[in-house]
């Protein structure tokens, strides 16, 4: 030792010196770390627990909000307050995906409730209100179900309504009766209508662009002027239909049923494989197609 140099003796001096305030400032970064850690946890429990209280509030909202909008939709109600009923349940949907299925049916309900009864009267017109109108346009805003289930509507009594000008793009009206209603200018876009009952329907200048009519019904039925661009019209019944004037490009009529139709429509880009009751040639005499339209 004390043949070392002074300067390294000086240095192992303050080294020892020095230790034991290391320990220490070790020992309290140690203490600082489980401090720290237990305050983590801490805060992550609260935070947990925070969370599930605001789950649990948001929940007993949106009860709230549920029980009120379902009072707003009754009988007693104006049609304005049943609008806003309406309105109200769809944002419910939107907000809590998990009820969506559940209000979707009380809206089924809702219109079921407030169809008429099949009339053989041609001319016998009838208004729906307002409400049955806007519970369709908030129907067609839930996510499609599956054309192998039950459409919800299958029971539905709209034939010869006064739907003229009504806007229900999207609406899920499949199965519905609509024989002999009036639709004409209406907004149908993107409508559900698979196997709907729309015979003698007018739906003349109508929107049915990509609108699903598979299977549908439309023997009769005025078309004039109709958009059915992009429609999907595989195995629908045009028996006797006017389609003069009807924009059917890049639709679908796979095995739909021509018969006796003023074809007079545009079927450019058109699918028109097993079409039944025209031929390809008694097509191409009446009707626009290019190279694009499949016989």
């Amino acid at each position: 030792m004390d043949a070392l140099p002074v300067e390294k003796r000086q240095e192992l001096h303050d080294a020892r010196q020095q230790r034991p305030w290391q320990y220490l400032t070790s020992l309290g970064v140690l203490f600082g770390l489980v401090f720290t850690a237990g305050g983590l946890v801490y805060t992550a429990k609260t935070w947990e627990t925070g969370q599930e209280t605001l789950r649990t509030t948001q929940q007993q909202q949106i009860t709230d909000r549920y029980t009120k909008a379902v009072e707003q939709i009754g009988s007693d109600k104006s049609v304005e307050v049943r609008i806003g009923g309406l309105y109200a349940l769809e944002r419910i949907a939107k907000d809590s995906p998990s009820d969506a299925e559940t209000i979707r049916h009380v809206i089924v309900a809702f219109i079921l409730e407030r169809d008429r009864p099949a009339t053989s009267k041609g001319d016998d017109r009838w208004k729906p209100e307002a409400d049955v109108g806007t519970a369709l346009r908030v129907l067609g805003t839930f996510p499609r179900i599956s054309v192998t289930e039950i459409p919800p509507l299958i029971a539905a009594h709209f034939e010869f309504a006064d739907w003229q000008y009504v806007y229900l793009t999207g609406a899920d009206l499949s199965g519905a009766n609509l024989n002999g209603a009036d639709l004409a200018v209406a907004n149908l876009n993107g409508a559900n209508l698979f196997g709907a009952d729309l015979t003698v329907a007018d739906l003349s200048g109508a929107d049915l662009s990509g609108a699903d009519l598979r299977y549908a019904y439309l023997n009769y039925a005025d078309l004039n002027d109709a958009l059915l661009n992009g429609a999907n019209l595989t195995n629908a019944k045009l028996g006797s239909a006017d389609l003069r004037g009807a924009d059917l490009r890049g639709a679908d009529l796979r095995g739909a049923k021509l018969d006796g139709s003023d074809s007079v429509a545009d079927l450019r880009g058109a699918d028109l494989r097993n079409v039944r009751g025209m031929t390809p040639e008694e097509i191409r005499k009446v009707a626009k197609i290019d190279k694009t339209t499949k016989f």
